[in-house]
């Protein structure tokens, strides 16, 4: 008897990010699926792993962050004990000649057969950098690609001071405020202050919009500030006045400095799919370049968003959106794919994520258990688990696409998952 054929894949015949034909899921709420969703969770242990930061840095872990503001390097963080492991069976054999130990890193052999040694570490040595800027991949200064070593050297790094207040004002993390904060903060009539790193680019002057004002998703306004054809137009719907759940997905690019930097924010409803925001996001520092081959966003792109006045300047004002804009309070679900670099991004601290990325090595925890195959990429995982394509364009991510894909993760993991 002939097996039916299964379906071609992918079921959604996606060919361009935002294809029409993704099913995305329509969700109805209720507090027996929010318990579902808080009870994949992650613990604080599963997120420190993951990389996600749960405590606002200390002086010494921002110091750490200081890069030459010439070439853009690190100092060395300090050298961690190596563990090294002896063959306890050596004793027996021949004495080793002397002259080709290596007393840097070699033991005492009357040493336990697990012991320690300092590794060693790249010496930081002069600092070799380009003084011109990046045009059509390479700098004015000497003609070179964007990857090649600098063109001036100089015998001593350029560091900030330990206590640079701009530098400790960079890294500043947030912790997700309790609503009433969030609505005193908002009614306040006190002008949120400068980003403290950098100058503002000519750019944030541009529009009509009042100087630093997050422009906001609504049913007058859903079209993007930049060039992407868009699809979700006909899928919003009114805006919950509470929210129990979001998904949230960012675009980064690079900074001068070689920091990633938010410069996309897209955050939808999680029950009711509504686009919360969805904006470009100018960095309050200057730009290596946009990431545009990931992000798909480009220099243009930003440009247009100045100039119509619907760019978040900033990732302070992009986080201070996300809590008085879209009422995002300490008791919200964020659902994430891979998320402690958007996190980081946007110097955020919340209490209850979940990252489907984490999600998916629940399943091989067993004994006997096997890794995802591919991968837990976004894509992977929505071609694996959905039957679904996703990050298919040539023109990189698209974060609205990617925080979508990430709610439809979730919601195949909650079918799993009996009524409580």
């Amino acid at each position: 008897m002939a097996q039916p054929r299964p379906p071609s894949w992918p079921l959604n015949k996606a060919t361009e990010p935002n294809a029409p034909h993704v099913p995305w899921s329509n969700i109805t709420y209720s507090p027996a699926y929010l318990e579902k969703i808080r009870l994949v969770c992650h613990s604080q242990k599963e997120l420190k792993k993951a990389g996600y930061v749960l405590q606002p840095l200390d002086s010494a872990q921002i110091t750490s962050k200081a890069r030459c503001t010439k070439c853009g390097k690190r100092r060395n963080r300090r050298a961690r004990p190596k563990p090294v492991r002896t063959d306890a069976g050596s004793k027996n054999k021949a004495q080793t000649d002397l002259m080709s130990v290596d007393t840097e890193n070699a033991m005492d052999e009357e040493a336990p057969s697990r012991s320690t040694t300092t590794s060693s570490k790249k010496v930081f040595g002069p600092c070799s950098y380009h003084p011109g800027s990046v045009r059509n991949k390479a700098y004015s200064c000497c003609g070179r690609h964007v990857s090649a070593e600098g063109c001036v050297e100089d015998p001593e790094h350029s560091m900030p001071p330990q206590d640079d207040a701009r530098l400790h004002e960079h890294w500043k993390y947030h912790h997700t405020p309790s609503i009433p904060a969030q609505v005193a903060s908002a009614t306040s009539t006190a002008t949120p202050s400068t980003p403290p790193v950098g100058s503002r680019r000519g750019g944030h002057r541009r529009g009509g919009r009042q100087r630093g004002q997050p422009f906001i998703a609504d049913d007058s306004t859903r079209s993007h500030t930049h060039s992407h054809n868009h699809n979700h137009q006909q899928q919003q719907h009114k805006i919950p006045r509470s929210l129990h759940a979001i998904a949230l997905d960012c675009e980064m690019g690079t900074s001068a400095a070689g920091d990633p930097e938010l410069i996309r924010l897209t955050v939808v409803d999680f029950f009711s799919g509504a686009v919360l925001i969805d904006n470009l996001v100018s960095p309050s520092v200057p730009m290596a370049h946009y990431n545009t081959r990931y992000s798909g966003v480009t220099a243009r792109d930003m440009r247009q968003a100045l100039a119509r006045g619907t760019a978040i300047l900033g990732c302070d004002r992009a986080r201070e959106a996300l809590f008085r804009h879209c009422a995002v309070g300490p008791d919200t679900v964020v659902v994430v794919h891979g998320g402690a670099s958007d996190f980081t991004a946007l110097r955020w601290i919340h209490p209850l994520v979940v990252d489907t990325c984490i999600l998916e090595t629940y399943t091989y925890s067993g004994v006997g258990s096997t890794k995802t195959p591919g991968g837990r990429s976004l894509q992977n995982l929505c071609k694996l688990k959905l039957g679904i394509a996703v990050q298919v364009g040539k023109r990189g991510h698209d974060s609205y696409e990617d925080a979508m894909a990430t709610r439809e993760l979730l919601v195949h993991w909650a079918k799993g998952i009996p009524d409580v």
